[in-house]
């Protein structure tokens, strides 16, 4: 009896439970990191939705921003004064101060348009007069209608940028003329990604032309527009900043749409300089770009092997795919629970969590078979 019980004693104890280990790299590179064509001069950067930001030059210090400052006049405005597409919006009827800032604005060799007394202009148009041929005076009618002045609206955009976390932007006026208005590349980017969400301005800055009562026919200083996925935003120029283009371009990568932004400031030859730099960024990017399989469903992430000498993996349960810039750094972070003596085939035994710039998914990770546990032998005879 004495050797039965024993005996049962031994077969019934609780099997040790196993550890797992991985054995994939906590981080690797797919591909050869990408050589882009960054402007010889003044700054520039590039933004992957999904990834972040994927390169940048220059010193990032804050340099004149131009007519790219128009961004955050339209964005304070519209936040404020919201539009569904395809809405007019309040009517503004364009007084004497108005024509005055006209006349002083076209004096100093402002990018102006001609308003009159009486004129009556709605909210859209007055934006697509800001945005598309970048008129100064439409800024400063905007600003005044908005919130009563040119200087308190200066302040609002001031304190949206911060909000934004714009911390190298500073503002001075309502149309980037001043070169006290002031930002870096990867701020402006910041803009342009909160400014696109807002459907009305995406459509303004994705026409050629519009038509406005008393300037006729404007067009937009975006030539570009259409070239190489590029869907907008905003140009600026001035002497003291030279030529700024801050752009979104919707490029197809092995069969899906991915957004990029980018932003060039201080280039030589005016907005012609800013064209040429943004188009060799983008053609540069676009065959660095790949979709690119960061995990495939049963790749094998960790083995264990048990007390009885059974062995096992422990694969991913599901794909992830997504599109990377050559060289890029993914990373893997691997929890493993502690394995039972006996488990189904396909038990979920810990988590992934795979990372690639803005780019994270967690994915479960299970056995590849079942651990069946000792044969009677192994219960009978161990610990002696």
């Amino acid at each position: 009896m004495l050797v039965l019980a024993a005996a049962a004693f031994q077969y019934f104890r609780p099997l040790p439970v196993a550890a797992a280990t991985a054995v994939v790299p906590t981080q690797a590179r797919i591909g050869t990191a990408a050589t882009l064509p960054w402007p010889a001069q003044g700054e520039a950067a590039l933004f992957v939705e999904g990834l972040g930001e994927v390169g940048s030059s220059g010193s990032r210090t804050p340099v004149p921003m131009a007519s790219t400052a128009k961004l955050m006049t339209a964005l304070v405005v519209l936040e404020d004064h919201p539009l569904a597409l395809n809405q007019p919006g309040p009517t503004i009827t364009v007084t004497r101060a108005d024509v005055n800032t006209y006349v002083a604005e076209r004096n100093q060799n402002e990018s102006v348009l001609p308003v009159v007394v009486g004129e009556r202009l709605n909210e859209y148009q007055l934006l697509q007069g800001l945005l598309l041929p970048s008129a100064s005076n439409f800024a400063d009618l905007l600003a005044a209608w908005d919130v009563g002045s040119v200087p308190a609206f200066v302040g609002r955009m001031n304190a949206r940028a911060s909000a934004l976390g714009m911390s190298a932007t500073h503002y001075a006026d309502v149309s980037g003329f001043s070169p006290l208005s002031v930002s870096i590349p990867s701020d402006l980017i910041t803009l342009a990604q909160t400014a696109m969400r807002q459907p009305v301005l995406a459509q303004i800055v994705a026409q050629s032309q519009a038509t406005l009562p008393v300037a006729g026919v404007i067009h937009n200083l975006d030539t570009l527009l259409g070239q190489g996925g590029i869907i907008g935003i905003k140009t600026g120029h001035t002497d003291q900043a030279g030529g700024c283009f801050v752009m979104a371009a919707d490029l197809t990568i092995d069969g899906l749409s991915v957004r990029v932004y980018g932003a060039v400031m201080g280039q030589p030859n005016a907005l012609a300089g800013a064209f040429k730099a943004s188009t060799a960024l983008l053609q540069g990017l676009k065959p660095a770009l790949h979709l690119r399989p960061v995990v495939r469903a049963n790749d094998v992430i960790a083995r264990y092997r048990t007390a009885w000498d059974e062995v096992g993996a422990i694969v991913a349960s599901e794909s992830v795919t997504w599109v990377l810039l050559d060289g890029t750094a993914v990373s893997r972070q691997v929890k493993l629970d502690a394995l039972p003596g006996m488990l189904p085939a396909r038990t979920r035994v810990g988590t992934m969590v795979v990372g690639a710039g803005r780019n994270q998914a967690e994915v479960a990770l299970i056995t590849a078979a079942p651990i069946n546990g000792p044969d009677t032998g192994w219960r009978l005879t161990r610990g002696f």
